[in-house]
């Protein structure tokens, strides 16, 4: 199903943000300080998300349940910020549940799998004013599907693990140096041959 490949726009976006925030890195030192000062983000920091995951199932299944549409997720991050356009971040994120159907009627049993990662990235930044920026994600996932409860055969084909390409683009609100809101966009790639990770997140960061 193509439309669960990273987006053309969504890697767009994505690149387009390092390259601004590479180009404000560079640019002279005066330049700077002519512009309206952002507010300081440099530093330690940990974080919180959470959002829905969708379009996570590779391809049609007649034995799946509609599964199809928007499930719940979190995610759990910490980083570096190293410069007011640079950082690093590792973090884990909890994407969705998945139902299986085996059998009909009194015979039916629903078999659940739980997506996950565990990934790494590093982040850029393109300021626009003193509190707002565009934000990119670029990095690696290393996603997993388990099982919930006991497997069969139906859940069997969704199981596995996959190191994938990680993309993300958003939006950040500095409330001050110690706080900031982000509203982000992140493809994780597959999680497993049958399965991908899509997550759409409101997130909070607390900077030490």
């Amino acid at each position: 199903m193509q439309r669960l490949i990273p987006s053309t726009a969504m890697c767009a976006a994505t690149c387009l943000t390092f390259c601004a925030a590479f180009a404000a890195a560079c640019l002279p030192i005066q330049a700077h300080a002519e512009e309206a000062t952002a507010k300081d983000v440099r530093g330690p920091y940990l974080g919180i998300a959470f959002g829905a995951a969708f379009g996570n199932r590779e391809t049609a299944d007649s034995n799946s349940s509609n599964d199809e549409g928007l499930g719940r997720s979190a995610k759990f991050f910490g980083g570096y910020q190293l410069s007011e356009n640079f950082g690093l971040q590792v973090g884990y994120a909890r994407i969705r549940d998945l139902n299986q159907n085996t059998g009909k009627g009194a015979t039916l049993i629903v078999q659940t799998a739980r997506g996950h990662s565990a990934f790494a990235a590093g982040t850029a930044r393109w300021p626009l004013g003193d509190s707002f920026a565009l934000t990119g994600k670029l990095g690696v996932s290393f996603g997993k599907v388990s099982a919930v409860n006991p497997v069969n055969a139906a859940t069997s084909q969704l199981l596995g693990s996959k190191t994938s390409l990680l993309v993300g683009s958003g939006v950040e609100y500095v409330v001050n140096h110690h706080l900031a809101m982000s509203l982000e966009l992140e493809s994780y790639g597959h999680l497993s041959p049958q399965v991908r990770g899509n997550l759409i997140t409101l997130g909070t960061r607390f900077t030490f």
